[in-house]
């Protein structure tokens, strides 16, 4: 590794001041400068003979101080020190990275290795750490792996930040943020470089995609606000702001474009003051909030600033505050408004340029005030969008209008044409005849549920990945990320326990048909049994991998698991040392169901297919092909005649279990669908997704019945209870809402 680079004298700082410092050594300082807080702080003393520089720079919109004030050595030393953290579109600061810290590669096709990573190759280099693609040789999976610069590896404070921007990622677990799966010391003693290790994204930046098509339509501006506010949701509700929100940090994954917030390295835990020093500006200035320019303290508002300029920059082509340097920028943030984007864009709806606007307010207090508020809005204006002509919201006229008054008080951009689409349009489309395909059924109008839920189970420790309700109805299971699993009273609202169930994410949970009994399956390949009210488990399964799927028999004898490596395993509860029976399929298991006479089990997973088996022996009876990506949900109707699938392609497939033959495919929602249930009669289906809706369909016509708005975010499980009346749904907000079915 390189030896550290030597602060510069008081004298050479003088005169860097002063512009008199020879033009390499002028170089040096100022690339060192960038990482040294201590030779800002002296720098900043020498400009200001001890005043603060953020208190200079508060006054950037009053009249110009006078010639002999500090105000300008002030500003001319915060130019120098910022000006290249602060260049739009930079390159790294210093040359290719030292990998030294990295032991000698396993295979000559890669770098390096860190702990079980084979380093491919250098992805890129942030102001305070290397990015590397790597892959996990335990998992098999590649990485993204963020390390510490080795630069600053001997600044203590450099370390802190490090580790509280790991902290502060790991505890966002949403669909629109990079995903954090760890975060290690380098070493056996645990006292080497720090690094994390995150989801691998491809794809592009927002940045990249904005260098090659300048303005973007309206749809896309729409769909990148909505999910990119998402996620904001999320990390604000940890009590973290991002800070430095710009289309560098917003990836676009394929196939779909899903957004990815990503790089929370200046994200700070609100109320935790100690690592930043007072008045240290942060951020990308064309996207930062004016609160940030003038140094004062950043909340939650700021990251919708940030998000209104990229939105700016996504209707007009260019960024709403421009200028040759940092300082200028900041002044015009400070100082002016942006050009209006419909003198420079008249494609732009009013209502989105409004928003924007708005979301550009110079104070906070003036913008949209959360987050969550913001997405609402972009939820409503997309659903509305995303109607067709055979799904129009036929939202009755007090139901629209109590929705549009609300959205009113987020902004003015929602006026009277869309109350009268909504209702022009349904009464034109209820009158049209209707037309059901013999194979293919288009989702029928049907009105947005003014229902509230009757009960909202909050577990505040992360996303619910499985709901069920007892045999009787009056407790509701719900398997948490945090390795939880809580039993609800749910008419009351209350826990009736709470039990740390496995290591890592519970991914399924189920009573058994008398209800004596519940299963849990986990990320720490176990399946366990356990008797309702006791915290200890009276049979353990074990597995080589994580269990995703997981099925109960009817009749209490069997047990059936989908292990994450293609698995699929048949076990007896009189043996749980040894399954019964064992097979293999390609790719993960995601869904594992029993059909009502435990004759047959269904399961699928990432390779598409979903395929029958005899329960017994494993035996596969049918394979059914025609989802175009993973299947992430299944289930039998009461029969065992009809099957359900839902998955990544955003459809419903019914499927003859008999032929394995399709009966009906429709498109259901607007994103992957992650859940799926019959009612126990059979008559209908509800899902949930990544749109943040659960859907009611007729089994029979595949026409939809309901839509129900309480979740905000990703949907993972829906459950009816056996009467059929209620219906419990969970996901990525944390939550289990459980609805009265009409």
């Amino acid at each position: 590794m390189a030896p550290r680079q030597q602060c510069p004298e008081r004298d050479e700082l003088r005169q860097l001041l002063e512009g008199s410092l020879s033009g390499e050594r002028q170089q040096q300082c100022t690339q060192h400068m960038d990482s040294c807080e201590c030779c800002q702080a002296k720098l900043e003393e020498i400009a200001t003979e001890g005043s603060d520089v953020s208190q200079l720079v508060a006054h950037l919109d009053a009249a110009n101080p006078a010639k002999e004030s500090a105000y300008w050595p002030a500003l001319k030393a915060l130019d120098g020190v910022y000006n290249e953290t602060f260049v739009p579109r930079t390159t790294p600061r210093r040359g290719t990275p030292s990998l030294d810290f990295l032991l000698p590669p396993t295979d000559p096709a890669y770098l390096g290795r860190l702990a079980q990573f084979d380093v491919m190759r250098i992805i890129g280099r942030g102001g305070m750490g290397i990015v590397l693609e790597a892959f996990d040789s335990r998992l098999q999976r590649h990485v993204a792996i963020k390390v510490l610069d080795p630069d600053l590896a001997d600044d203590e404070l450099s370390r802190q930040r490090f580790c509280r921007e790991a902290r502060a990622a790991a505890s966002i677990t949403h669909e629109n943020v990079v995903a954090v799966h760890q975060v290690e010391r380098q070493g056996e003693d645990g006292l080497g470089l720090p690094y994390l290790v995150m989801q691998l994204v491809s794809g592009e930046t927002l940045e990249e995609r904005l260098n090659r098509v300048k303005q973007m339509p309206a749809r896309e501006i729409i769909r990148i606000g909505l999910q990119a506010s998402q996620g904001l949701v999320a990390a604000h509700a940890q009590g973290l702001i991002h800070r430095d929100i710009k289309p560098g940090n917003i990836l676009l994954e394929p196939p779909n474009d899903r957004v990815k917030l990503t790089d929370f390295g200046l994200a700070r835990v609100v109320d935790d003051v100690k690592l930043t020093r007072t008045g240290f500006v942060t951020g990308t200035p064309m996207y930062m909030a004016p609160e940030q320019a003038l140094g004062e303290e950043a909340d939650p508002r700021s990251d919708l600033f940030s998000l209104g300029a990229i939105l700016y920059e996504m209707s007009v082509g260019q960024p709403p505050f421009k200028g040759n340097s940092a300082l200028a920028i900041l002044r015009q943030i400070a100082e002016t408004n942006p050009q209006p984007i419909r003198e420079i864009n008249p494609a732009i709806p009013s209502w989105l340029a409004d928003t924007i606007e708005q979301l550009l307010a110079k104070k906070p207090e003036d913008r949209i005030q959360s987050a969550a508020l913001l997405a609402e809005l972009f939820e409503y204006e997309w659903t509305l969008m995303k109607a067709t002509s055979d799904e129009v919201p036929t939202v009755c006229k007090d139901e629209l209008r109590a929705i549009h008054t609300r959205h009113r008080r987020i902004t003015m951009g929602i006026g009277a044409a869309f109350l009268v689409f909504g209702v022009l349009g349904g009464m034109f489309f209820a009158s049209r005849p209707k037309i059901i395909p013999v194979m293919v059924t288009p989702t029928e109008a049907a009105p947005v549920s003014s229902a509230e839920p009757v009960a909202v189970l909050s577990a505040n420790a992360g996303t619910v990945w499985s709901v069920a309700f007892n045999p009787s109805g009056d407790t509701v299971a719900m398997a948490v990320e945090d390795g939880s699993v809580r039993l609800w009273d749910w008419a009351t609202e209350s826990v009736k326990s709470t039990f740390p169930a496995h290591r890592g994410v519970v991914w399924s949970a189920q009573f058994s048909l008398s209800g004596e009994r519940l299963a849990t399956a986990g990320d720490d390949g176990l399946v366990k049994i356990w008797k309702v009210g006791e915290s200890e488990p009276v049979q353990t399964f074990e597995h080589a991998n994580a269990v995703r799927g997981m099925a109960l028999s009817h009749d209490g004898r069997s047990l059936y698991s989908g292990v994450r490596d293609g698995h699929v395993l048949a076990w007896s509860f009189d043996n749980p040392e040894k399954p019964r029976a064992e097979m293999q399929q390609s790719g993960a298991v995601y869904s594992v169901v029993i059909s009502p006479n435990d004759e047959t089990i269904a399961t699928a997973g990432t390779d598409k297919t979903v395929r029958l088996w005899n329960a017994q022996t494993l035996a596969q009876k049918l394979p059914l092909e025609g989802h175009t990506g993973p299947v992430y949900a299944l289930a039998f109707n009461h029969d065992g005649r009809r099957l359900a699938s839902v998955g990544w392609d955003r459809t419903i497939r019914i499927w003859d279990t008999s032929n394995g033959k399709s009966v009906r495919t429709w498109e259901a929602h607007d994103g992957d669908i992650w859940a799926v249930a019959f009612s126990p009669d059979g008559t209908k289906i509800a899902t949930g997704g990544h749109d943040g809706i659960v859907k009611v369909w007729d089994a029979n016509s595949g026409s939809l019945l309901d839509r129900y708005l309480g979740h905000k975010i990703a949907i993972h499980a829906v459950a009816f209870n056996q009467a059929g009346t209620m219906l419990a749904s969970g996901g990525r907000d944390g939550s289990v809402r459980v609805w009265k079915l009409p």
